[in-house]
């Protein structure tokens, strides 16, 4: 995105960075998903920002899960995530035990958690502005955006960070 105060070299880099903006795409109308345009996941390792590995998404419905075992109860545990303008947002998570480091109380005073054919779902609107994953072969750390990848499989243990990214093709 173009900042106050910093000139912008290069007409094509400034079309570029203008109407990949989203500012402009609010003002063009198309709620965040340009004609031609698609949202994918670049996994990347965080300390050093190298690209690992991209998942796709749906072009018309840009969600993700991120799934693994629970380490003490040694349940699935899956987790809910849109991408938006804004960023990555935690829409869900899924659960058999209210576990350590779940969040879940018998006094769910939002009406958030509600039980589902014996698991624990409990609607979020959680904007997660860094999202960075510690993958354990262990775990069974699982991505599922178009398509479902064992993490630990393809980059092995350590962390991961997943960051959105717009892929538009040169027609759209």
């Amino acid at each position: 995105m173009i900042s106050p105060g910093l000139p912008c070299r290069g007409a094509l880099l400034c079309a570029a960075v203008l109407f990949n903006s989203p500012v402009f795409l609010a003002l063009a109308g198309d709620g965040g998903q340009a004609e031609g345009c698609a949202w994918e996941l670049r996994l990347m390792e965080p300390r050093t920002q190298r690209e690992l590995l991209d998942v796709p998404l749906s072009p018309g419905d840009p969600t993700f899960s991120l799934s693994y075992t629970h380490s003490v109860f040694h349940t699935e545990v899956v987790s809910e995530y849109q991408v938006r303008e804004s960023g990555i947002v935690q829409v869900r998570e899924t659960f058999t035990d209210p576990g350590y480091g779940m969040e879940s109380s018998p006094d769910d005073v939002k009406g958030r958690l509600e039980q589902i054919d014996g698991h624990l779902r409990m609607e979020l609107e959680r904007p997660i502005p860094n999202l960075v994953v510690r993958v354990q072969r262990a775990q069974n750390n699982r991505i599922t955006g178009l398509e479902s990848m064992d993490l630990s499989q393809l980059l092995g243990d350590g962390p991961i960070a997943i960051r959105p990214t717009r892929i538009c093709s040169p027609e759209g």
